[in-house]
Order: structure tokens, then sequence, then C-alpha cells
């Protein structure tokens, strides 16, 4: 079996400093395989924000995936939010991540949705590139057929219709298309701040999208969270990690076959 932690929305600066301090120790009863982080590490792009999460992320001895979100940028630095928007990320927390993990049940790649800038007056939203995502596509299709393949960006490419923000992600519904053509298995991700699975329905042009909550204190209604994914030759099962102000919990199991997941037509 392969054991996920899939977190999001830390916002160093901002988190939820109680339920940081417990989550270390109630991770390692989870045995993880690998530590998923989907963006949005600190609050501001700060540099002793970037610090912090560099200290926290060295705790995990699994590999980790990370990819950065729109608040990885500097918040009050133009100059470095145009021409090295991220720099700071690049220099702190880049080089504990790896470039794809693989194993017996799954082949994961991280993709940069964030920008430092954008033509619009809400920088914050997502943007695909759709000729990098298929560079992406095209290495993991080079792995083993019978292991799941999922891409780790920070915002929803589709947003779900549980989510309390609801946005649009530039290209997003392209790159759905252009996942699902190639049959990738799914999409992990963060931004909305609560968490939620989206099912893939068999012969539909659908991905299977994870999203996880936050353990910062920017609350959207949930509770803080992350998500534990298990894997194995049969299933996929994603359950939130629910913060209650003293302890995590277990929230329901969502469950699914890993060949309900394949499209078959």
């Amino acid at each position: 079996m392969t054991s996920i932690l899939q977190f999001s929305d830390i916002h160093f600066g901002v988190e939820d400093k109680n339920a940081m301090a417990a989550v270390r120790d109630y991770a390692k009863t989870l045995s993880p395989d690998l530590a998923l982080i989907c963006g949005d590490i600190t609050q501001s792009g700060k540099i002793e924000e970037f610090k912090a999460a560099r200290d926290w992320i060295e705790q995990f001895d699994a590999p980790k995936i990370v990819t950065p979100g729109n608040h990885d940028t500097p918040m009050f630095g133009i100059l470095h939010r145009i021409f090295d928007p991220f720099g700071r990320y690049n220099k702190f927390i880049a080089p504990l991540g790896e470039t794809m993990f693989v194993d017996e049940n799954i082949a994961l790649m991280p993709y940069n949705t964030a920008r430092g800038v954008q033509a619009k007056l809400d920088w914050s939203l997502g943007v695909v590139d759709l000729s990098d995502l298929a560079a992406k596509v095209s290495h993991l299709k080079a792995k083993n057929p019978s292991v799941l393949k999922m891409i780790a960006v920070h915002h929803p490419l589709i947003y779900p219709p549980v989510s309390p923000l609801i946005k649009e992600t530039k290209r997003g519904e392209a790159a759905v298309k252009l996942l699902s053509d190639a049959n990738i298995d799914g999409v992990l991700s963060g931004h909305v701040h609560a968490p939620f699975v989206v099912e893939r329905e068999p012969g539909q042009t659908e991905l299977l999208s994870i999203g996880s909550g936050t353990l910062s204190t920017r609350q959207r209604g949930k509770p803080a969270s992350f998500n534990h994914i298990e894997i194995d030759s049969r299933d996929i099962r994603v359950t939130a990690i629910n913060w209650t102000g003293d302890k995590f919990e277990r929230a329901e199991a969502w469950t699914k076959s890993r060949v309900d997941l394949r499209r078959t037509a």
C-alpha cells in the first residue's frame, strides 16, 4: 500500500500553530510514503515564512512532492513578483521536493499553476500552459501502465461545486480534457481551503479530483485539515484528517476501485 499525506494552504505566517504542533506526531502514525504539499506554503512570501516552512517540511522522512501557490510569491515586492516571482520558493523549498514520485501504485508529478503577475486584477487565479502540461503528461505516460498517474497543482483546474471559493483557472477546462484524453487518472490540488473529492465517471472526460483543506487560520467554514490518501492494488481511499482544536480525527473516507478510475470509452 502507498500512504500519501496531502497538505495545502499552510500559510506560514498565519498557520494554525496548535494544529502544526500536533501534525508531525500524528502524521508518523500514518507511515507516509510521500508528503505532498499543494502550494500556498507561505502567507506573504516573506523570507522568514519560507524558512519556517523549510524547517517544517524537512521534518518528514518520506520523499516530498511540492508545488507553489499564488501566496508563494512576494506579496509586497512588485519587482520580485515581476522579475523573479518564485526566487524565494526556489531557494528555500524547491530543493526539498522530487520532480516525480513513482512506486508500484502511483506516478505523480507537480505542476505550477501560480503566477507572480497577470494581465488581470486578480493575480491569485490559476493559469495552465498547455504545452508545459503536455510535457508532464508525456513523462507520466512513459511509466508502467498499471500505476495510477496523477498531477499535483495548487489551483483546481475546475472548481468543485462544494468549494466555498468559486473562481476560474485559465485554460483549466482545456487542461482537464488534455489530461483525460491522455487517460491521466487524477489531479490533486488545494487553494479552496476545504477538502473535496470529485469522482471520475467511467466513459466520460472527467478526472478524479482530490482537494486538500488548510492548516492555517484562514478557514472558510471548514476545520483545519489535511488528507490521507491510501492506494493499494485494488482501491484508492481518501480521508480528510480534521483538527478539532485539540487533536486530529479521521473523517468519513471516500473509496473507489482503481478499475473504475480508468476511462472505458
